[in-house]
């Protein structure tokens, strides 16, 4: 059973600690890592979903994301769910913190209630010999982001919907990388 810790609206922790199951059932503020891969030619690594996944089964999303178990820094958690969806093993010296977002979603439970703290990993995975945690992720692929943001911005049903995390990180390239733009 996975355990996270409890926040308050503002992000304070509020030393409660409850089940996943627990956290989902009651709303409770928690913490989430997310973190875009972006290889060497500027395009972001996109993550097909589980199809048995509770929110947003089947769809292509963010590179890799997970929730903050309790106890753990968010930064720790970007590093072990990237070991475990991708395979990949990073220093915290590789991640490069981004921004944090309030985040409400409807699901099955009602409204959850999350702090996203968003990570940026420039690295190379190779997709033809990538060791995938089959039960998070079931395909991943490289994808041009004004692509991308082009396709969420049109409601493309393939890909989670377009949010304000999205909006960030794509004004964020446009004001740090040089990205190749193909329409």
């Amino acid at each position: 059973m996975e355990y996270i810790d409890v926040y308050d609206e503002d992000k304070q922790p509020m030393h409660i600690v409850r089940s996943k199951g627990l956290i989902y059932s009651t709303g409770s503020w928690h913490l989430s890592a997310h973190i875009w891969i972006m290889n060497s030619e500027g395009k972001l690594l996109i993550q097909q979903r589980a199809f048995d996944k509770e929110t947003f089964p089947g769809l292509w999303a963010i590179s890799v994301a997970g929730h903050v178990r309790a106890g753990e820094s968010s930064l720790d958690a970007a590093k072990r769910e990237l070991k475990e969806e991708v395979n990949i093993d990073v220093q915290d010296s590789d991640l490069k913190y981004l921004f944090s977002i309030k985040r409400n979603q409807n699901s099955k439970y009602g409204i959850l209630h999350v702090h996203d703290d968003v990570y940026l990993l420039q690295y190379d995975l190779d997709l033809e010999h990538a060791k995938l945690q089959m039960e998070e992720v079931v395909n991943v692929a490289y994808i041009d982001p004004f692509y991308f943001e082009k396709c969420l911005i049109n409601h493309d049903p393939r890909f989670v919907p377009y949010a304000e995390e999205h909006q960030k990180l794509f004004d964020y390239l446009r004001q740090n990388y040089v990205v190749k733009t193909k329409m």
